[in-house]
């Protein structure tokens, strides 16, 4: 487990050296999310305002990572420091995955799933760049860990809700974690057994919550913000041929579109903070009122959006993605995903304790994930519960054949 998790490092920094000096700058993201580090660092603010400018609200980007790499910007944002560190998160990560995975699959069992996590290329491609992806996968997990931890002594709630928020902080769209985890802990234990854990976990969560709800409410008079409305927008029409918009689409579209221009028109940083809220409303309510339009045609694109989920985010750098490694890269992944959900259901009906865990944090992604715009690192946490139901079906044949 050891010498896996150490690959999983040395591949890592691996990647940093590829993706080196440039680190990849078509995923602007890491521009955001390293002003928000400086401006924790240089003005103790939660802020992308550099030192000689006003304080600017942050409208977008939660705090969790931000607070993650302000340590690592101390003196400047060293890439290779993010790298090196998230490539140690890495490292941790395949341990976790171990480790859950020794009671259900056994010890060789375990080795494979590790290392399903450890020589994904996914995870290391990520863990060398400055998104927060791969702290939200490797938090998330550490939910379910300690979801499966829940027992009738209400201190193990503390984990539970502690790594909860932080992964909400880090991703919200993580936030099912939790519930989902308590739930299939719940039953298999009995809910009256976990509830005053679980009332302990969630009065964790509120309290490591409430900072940034007090920051919303005043810099913007509402307790979230984010980008659900531009997700959903932009998700209705992925994998829409743009050929073949009604008139109502169209007219949406285009009334999107020139939201977005206006928005960019924005000059004042301050001002563009709070046009951000307002442009995010405004594109969640065109978004619903194009799903009601059609939901039909928005739900069977949905599958594309999957495919995209699930097997995309080629790990190369972007002008090498071509449509031969794009094609490899999509079909890898598409049987990963089947072969993950195969062995996943034989685990749910093996039984054991938290046998169905893989299987529902796999579905509760993809049923969750299915109305939003879809990119391949979204499903990086839901990815390592694949590999143990790859390891889980892998063991089903090996016995079967035994037999």
């Amino acid at each position: 487990m050891l010498a896996l998790a150490l690959a999983a490092l040395a591949l890592t920094v691996a990647y940093g050296i590829y993706l080196s000096p440039e680190w990849d700058p078509s995923r602007n993201d890491q521009i955001q999310y390293q002003a928000l580090a400086r401006g924790l660092v240089e003005r103790g603010e939660y802020t992308r305002a550099r030192v000689d400018e006003p304080f600017i609200p942050e409208p977008l980007r939660f705090p969790g990572y931000a607070l993650f790499i302000a340590p690592l910007c101390i003196g400047g944002c060293s890439m290779w420091l993010i790298t090196i560190a998230q490539g140690l998160l890495l490292a941790g990560l395949v341990l976790m995955v171990a480790r859950f995975a020794v009671p259900l699959l056994g010890a060789r069992g375990a080795r494979i799933a590790a290392g399903l996590v450890a020589l994904n290329p996914a995870y290391a491609f990520f863990a060398a760049h400055a998104l927060s992806d791969l702290l939200a996968a490797v938090l998330g997990f550490a939910t379910v860990l300690a979801a499966t931890r829940l027992t009738p002594a209400p201190r193990t709630g503390i984990a539970a809700g502690a790594f909860a928020a932080a992964t909400a902080l880090s991703r919200p769209f993580l936030v099912y974690l939790l519930p989902v985890a308590a739930s299939v802990v719940a039953w298999r234990r009995g809910f009256r057994a976990i509830a005053a854990a679980l009332a302990v976990a969630a009065i964790v969560f509120i309290i490591a919550f409430a900072p940034y709800v007090a920051y919303m409410e005043r810099s913007f008079s509402r307790p979230l913000a984010g980008s659900t409305g531009a997700q959903l927008w932009l998700a209705y029409f992925q994998a829409h041929d743009v050929r073949t918009l009604d008139t109502f689409e169209r007219a949406q579209a285009d009334a999107g579109r020139a939201a977005l221009d206006s928005f960019d028109a924005t000059t004042d940083r301050v001002a563009q903070a709070q046009a951000f809220v307002v442009l995010d409303d405004e594109l969640r309510t065109r978004a619903l009122a194009l799903i009601a339009h059609d939901p039909a045609g928005f739900l069977s694109r949905g599958l594309a959006r999957s495919v995209q989920l699930w097997a995309g985010d080629v790990p190369v750098r972007p002008e090498q993605a071509g449509a031969g490694v794009t094609a490899l890269w999509l079909v890898l992944n598409l049987v990963f995903l089947m072969l993950g959900l195969a062995g996943a259901v034989l685990l749910a009906r093996r039984g054991g304790p938290f046998a169905a865990l893989p299987l529902a944090i796999a579905v509760a992604t993809w049923v969750l994930s299915y109305p939003v715009w879809a990119e391949g690192r979204f499903s990086l946490p839901a990815r390592p519960f694949l590999g143990i139901g790859v390891a889980a079906l892998v063991g089903h044949f090996v016995r079967e054949r035994r037999v």
